[in-house]
């Protein structure tokens, strides 16, 4: 029990892993995250400020805890920082394909 805590009379296991969690908590922890990333894109192709990018992966943990997930805070931001470039290719092509909409328009 070395990597167990009691915690609000629950008992929560300290070291879990990000690929521990259930594949529906997974899709909806990369979904708030992708969704808040993009949202605060100002460029199509570039990286967000390191405060901003703080600030989201903040905003989404405050998400995680009261839906009563447990995965501690660095797996979350360890998982983030991974799927960064994910997000900014996937708003890449979301604008590309919207700018070639545009165009088949007029």
């Amino acid at each position: 029990m070395k990597n167990h805590v009691y915690q609000n009379g629950r008992l929560i296991q300290i070291n879990k892993k990000f690929s521990a969690l259930k594949q529906k908590q997974k899709e909806w922890i990369t979904n708030e995250l992708r969704q808040r990333y993009i949202s605060a894109i100002n460029y199509p192709y570039t990286k967000l400020h390191p405060k901003k990018r703080d600030q989201i992966l903040d905003e989404v943990y405050d998400l995680i805890e009261r839906e009563e997930i447990w995965i501690p805070y660095g797996e979350v931001e360890r998982h983030y920082f991974s799927k960064i470039p994910s997000f900014i290719r996937k708003n890449k092509k979301i604008m590309q394909e919207e700018t070639k909409d545009e165009g088949q328009d007029v």
